[in-house]
């Protein structure tokens, strides 16, 4: 039990009391019923309020238990099968990889073998990257 439910159990006690006061009054005269009526609806407003602010931080501590709670391994990937592999987070393989033939195949940024061998230093012969100006960076592929 919060705080905020029990403001908002006392704050509903206290409508029903002004209410029921409201209506004794109302018997001695209409008039003496506003004030009563206009305190019980106040205090009934204010019971909704600290209720909504329960199921809040209900709600809060029951994300907060879930998030703390050790999540099971679900074992989201393949083992590391090379150090291409490991240091590229999944995205790329070395040529010393054991993995098959299709697996093999570059994903991003890469031309050819020696490229991968050389760690991106040199190309071989036929690559599209290559330049024949030494020590100068290799260009991207596209229209000279």
């Amino acid at each position: 039990m919060t705080p905020s439910l029990r403001t908002a159990r006392a704050c509903r006690a206290t409508a029903v009391l002004l209410l029921a006061a409201a209506g004794y009054a109302a018997t001695h005269h209409p008039w003496l019923a506003l004030p009563g009526l206009y305190a019980a609806a106040v205090f009934a407003w204010c019971a909704a309020r600290e209720g909504a602010m329960h199921r809040h931080s209900v709600l809060l501590a029951r994300r907060a238990e879930r998030l703390a709670r050790p999540r099971p391994s679900t074992g989201a990937g393949p083992e590391p099968c090379c150090a291409f592999w490991r240091y590229s987070f999944g995205a790329d393989h070395g040529p010393e990889c054991a993995r098959p033939a299709a697996a093999l195949l570059p994903v991003r940024g890469g031309c050819c073998e020696r490229w991968w061998t050389s760690l991106g230093a040199r190309h071989d012969a036929s690559c599209r990257r290559r330049t024949d100006t030494p020590g100068r960076k290799p260009e991207a592929a596209g229209p000279k």
